[in-house]
């Protein structure tokens, strides 16, 4: 009975430390970490949340409402909290149900979402909510149509910008951009900044109207045509009537004789004139007429120098006479060029003339062909007369008519003179703005020096370069050496002479666009394939080059040098110490594929700055530095070795049950064998 007993003592006492087994290492990591046993109530532990989805795509003006998912354990509460970072407008919020609300002005690209347990606030969730920017047309149109060219427009990202250009046609002036009726600016070429919507501008042309001033020289003499006002490029005819005693003279304009006949048509007209009716007395003396001579050094002579008076019908000849070591060069009447001559004679004169001549230094063997031949009492003379172009004033004063008279006439000459003989070509556009003539330009972009015309051609207009940047919310500063290589890629010499006379715009567009989840399985699969290990891709992008003239716009894929692109860092990629890279994969001619890792050019943090001579998708890359890392790895090991110690604690604890029970079980089957 007493051996029956003592069995079934030890029975329980095993049963004992089977329950402490379960029950103790519990309570020992409770005594770790100074807790208390509640054999009532279990505390409430959060264990994770989560917010789906964890990425979407939220258009300006709506709406979308987010899951919140909060695990744990015991009876925990599953509240939380809602925020959201990045806009930019006060009407964009969060509630606290988890509803984005985004308003129709914001202009932030992304937003952060993020939610945090108010059980245990270091549990937290966020979420990426991208904003897709719209794109918009800026249309441009002429009124009237015939009134001139328009240039520019097109799709533009929102918030970007847009040069839009007008060119009268002849006949016509430039006016004003209007939109929607009002008038928004006077400039021929305008920027439209922050584009928010489509819209068209007109480029308002006005005709012009050349007046036509008919004067009499005397009112007794005769009547003629009224002035009146007509379109540009019209024709008209005046009409002349003598009266009693008197006879018709002539039309004149700007005191010279333009034509003999009592009718006078005018055809293509295209600037104000005044012509006057000239009426004289019968049986009145001849009228006489001056011809102004004059040379413009002192390398010749023309003979008779000076001013010289003509009876009206009669003529009068010039002779031209060079120093020795030169020729004559040119020779100018009435401001014109006709060649080069010894000789000239003016007949039947009729109305004031001017006649001057230009000399040129002969080559060497001409020289001592002159010298041998030159007699002395030609040299006296040539020399007393350049004396006298010293001492005389009234010289200088004639070259300065001459040359006045010369650019009065100049648009009227029509590039031919009339010795058949091609006249200097008179600068348009942006060489007229810069006072180049043409043939210094046509050398300078021979000799590739054309650098100040380019630029000069970006302040008229000329030339439109256009950077439709999406990273930045600036209109950038436009440099021309940063695009000459787009000009000699896409223009020939001809094409850069066209354009800098104002006959043929030339709209360069460089646009770098945030793809915003656009690019293809394809190009997210090469990027992750050829990215370094352990880089980060945090935005895709595309760069794009496209230059327009004549109506023909051609889309550049490589360029032999490269352009310096600059990128605003996105807001959601921003953080302490990480280093940006800017990755290229461009597909070549031949359809393979090149991967490039560009690295930031600048030390901006704000910024990356690359530069590239090819246009392709590209992402923005990123490597975060290893600071934390240490003091996590140490976090994690004191966590394990706390865990450690812990279940130790608890190891032991067991086994000193099951030491006492055996020896108690022991110790009383000993006492009852005595």
């Amino acid at each position: 009975m007493r051996k029956k007993w003592i069995y079934c003592l030890g029975a329980y006492l095993l049963l004992v430390q089977m329950f402490l087994f379960d029950i103790l290492p519990c309570y020992a990591a409770q005594i770790g970490d100074g807790a208390s046993v509640d054999s009532t109530a279990e505390t409430p532990l959060i264990t994770s949340v989560s917010i789906s989805p964890g990425t979407v795509v939220v258009p300006k003006g709506e709406t979308y409402a987010f899951i919140v998912s909060v695990s744990g354990e015991g009876v925990f509460s599953g509240a939380v909290a809602w925020s959201v970072s990045g806009q930019t407008s006060g009407n964009t919020f969060i509630d606290g149900n988890g509803v984005l609300n985004v308003a129709s002005d914001e202009t932030a690209s992304s937003l952060i979402v993020k939610v945090v347990s108010k059980e245990d606030s270091s549990y937290s969730a966020s979420a990426l909510v991208t904003l897709p920017v719209s794109d918009y047309l800026i249309q441009v149109k002429a009124s009237p149509e015939n009134g001139g060219s328009v240039y520019g427009g097109g799709t533009v990202r929102e918030g970007g910008n847009a040069v839009i250009s007008a060119v009268p046609n002849d006949g016509f002036t430039f006016e004003g951009w209007t939109l929607n009726g009002s008038r928004v600016s006077q400039d021929s070429r305008y920027t439209v900044n922050n584009v928010r919507g489509d819209v068209t501008y007109v480029a308002e042309f006005k005709k012009v109207i050349c007046r036509i001033n008919v004067n009499v020289n005397d009112n007794n003499g005769g009547t003629a045509t009224e002035s009146r006002d007509i379109n540009y490029g019209e024709s008209i005819a005046l009409e002349a009537w003598a009266k009693e005693g008197y006879q018709f003279d002539g039309w004149t304009e700007n005191g010279k004789t333009v034509s003999k006949d009592s009718r006078m048509r005018l055809d293509n007209i295209r600037e104000s004139r005044t012509f006057t009716a000239v009426f004289v007395k019968k049986n009145e003396q001849p009228k006489t007429y001056t011809i102004t001579a004059s040379a413009s050094s002192e390398n010749g002579t023309i003979t008779p120098a000076g001013k010289s008076t003509v009876k009206e019908g009669e003529g009068i000849l010039y002779t031209m006479t060079p120093k020795s070591g030169y020729a004559v060069s040119k020779v100018y009447v009435d401001g014109k060029s006709v060649g080069w001559m010894n000789s000239y004679n003016f007949s039947d004169v009729r109305e004031n003339h001017t006649i001057s001549v230009d000399f040129a230094e002969v080559s060497a063997k001409d020289k001592n062909s002159a010298a041998e031949t030159e007699k002395p009492d030609q040299a006296d003379k040539k020399e007393d007369t350049a004396k006298d172009n010293r001492t005389d004033p009234d010289k200088k004063e004639e070259k300065s008519d001459r040359d006045n008279d010369a650019e009065e006439t100049g648009d009227k000459a029509s590039g031919e003179d009339d010795g058949g003989q091609k006249q200097e070509s008179r600068p348009t556009g942006t060489l007229k703005h810069l006072g180049i003539s043409v043939e210094e330009a046509e050398r300078l972009v021979k000799g590739n020096n054309d650098a100040e015309l380019m630029s000069g051609a970006l302040e008229t207009g000329d030339l439109q370069v256009t950077i439709h940047n999406d990273f930045s919310d600036q209109e950038q500063e436009i440099s021309y050496y940063n695009f000459e290589a787009v000009t000699d890629y896409f223009l020939s010499g001809e094409e850069k002479m066209k354009m800098l006379q104002g006959n043929g715009p030339v709209a360069i567009d460089l646009y770098i666009e945030n793809t915003n989840g656009k690019e293809t399985p394809q190009i997210q699969q090469g990027f992750a394939e050829n990215k370094l290990p352990g880089t980060n891709i945090g935005q895709y992008f595309e760069v794009s080059l496209t230059a327009a003239k004549e109506g023909e716009t051609q889309e550049i894929s490589e360029l032999p040098t490269t352009l310096q692109v600059v990128l605003a860092v996105p807001a959601h990629l921003k953080a302490e110490g990480r280093r940006f890279y800017v990755l290229r994969l461009h597909t070549k001619a031949d359809g393979s594929r090149e991967f490039a890792q560009l690295s930031d050019e600048d030390d901006n943090p704000d910024t990356i700055t690359f530069s590239t001579d090819k246009f392709s998708p590209y992402a923005i890359a990123y490597i975060d530095r290893d600071a934390g890392k240490g003091a996590a790895a140490d976090e994690a090991g004191t966590a394990a070795k706390s865990r450690g110690m812990r279940n130790a604690a608890g190891i032991a604890i067991v086994l000193l049950a099951v030491v006492v029970t055996v020896t108690g079980v022991l110790y009383i089957a000993g006492k009852r064998r005595r």
